[in-house]
């Protein structure tokens, strides 16, 4: 099953390339400049965000073709969140996704306007996707808007820039973790239900393993910053602030990633033998350390 999502990763990958570039395209020579700088930021990364959308879809019975224009803007989304995550009067880191970050390349002001420019872009893509019907494209439009807002990317970045890291515990960091990660997993996983019909009681299965994948994968991300070599997680390494592993120590946010997707997996239970392949990217992404 390894094998499979792997191989699924790079499909989605190279649709959801195709269809940021094509996102993208313009003829308007004096906006050239802030086209390249969204291009730089939204046109790399593993697209994991894009594969859970459309698995979610496929739970529900959703072709993965209908979900290429929301899991693309998903990724438009996270894209948008790190440009501005890199900014010197932000997290001021110098590297993204093995390479220079955006402000570096094109300066603190383009970056800026690429991010607000990529964000608008995201919902524009959900509004105009014709696969969708009308109802389909306002609810996902709606939940993907509340993922970068003040229940959202905002404010978990608000509160993370306000620190002060000696009255930090462990529900500060859990909040943080779920507005800057897990909202937006989450809005992804309720995007795809709703386009899949999904009823009351499975959408809030899906709203919580969604929440609790967030979780994990934010933990797991913290215990490759932990490995202390930027080569390898692409980005500039912050020591400086706190996370679950400089809190509790690498065993026990170990432990806590498990508990998450314990929690994710459990959720499943109701859609029975449907879920195999959602189990097998929850699995997937825990064992990225191990």
């Amino acid at each position: 099953m390894e094998k499979k999502i792997n191989s699924f990763l790079q499909d989605i990958k190279n649709v959801v390339d195709a269809e940021v570039e094509k996102a993208l395209r313009h003829d308007v020579t004096l906006t050239d400049g802030l086209y390249k700088s969204a291009e730089y930021s939204a046109g790399g990364g593993k697209r994991v965000r894009a594969v859970f959308t459309i698995l979610v879809g496929n739970l529900f019975g959703v072709a993965p073709e209908k979900l290429y224009k929301t899991a693309s803007a998903v990724e438009m989304i996270h894209a948008a969140s790190l440009i501005m995550d890199d900014l010197p009067y932000m997290d001021d880191s110098q590297l993204r996704r093995g390479k220079p970050a955006n402000h570096v390349v094109f300066g603190q002001d383009v970056a800026l306007c690429a991010s607000i420019a990529l964000l608008s872009q995201a919902l524009v893509m959900v509004q105009d996707d014709e696969s969708l019907t009308i109802e389909q494209r306002h609810g996902a439009a709606s939940v993907l808007t509340r993922a970068f807002g003040f229940d959202g990317l905002a404010a978990g970045q608000f509160v993370d820039l306000k620190l002060k890291t000696k009255n930090v515990d462990y529900s500060i960091i859990e909040f943080i973790n779920a507005k800057k990660t897990a909202a937006l997993f989450t809005a992804a996983g309720k995007a795809a239900a709703m386009v899949g019909g999904a009823n009351e009681e499975q959408m809030k299965a899906i709203e919580t393993y969604s929440e609790n994948i967030g979780f994990a994968f934010q933990i797991i991300d913290d215990l490759l910053d932990a490995s202390g070599n930027k080569n390898v997680v692409g980005k500039d390494l912050s020591h400086d602030k706190m996370n679950f592993v400089m809190l509790v120590g690498e065993e026990q946010a170990y432990k806590d990633a498990e508990k998450h997707t314990q929690k994710a997996l459990e959720a499943l239970n109701i859609f029975g033998d449907k879920s195999a392949e959602l189990r097998a990217l929850s699995d997937f992404l825990l064992k990225r350390v191990r």
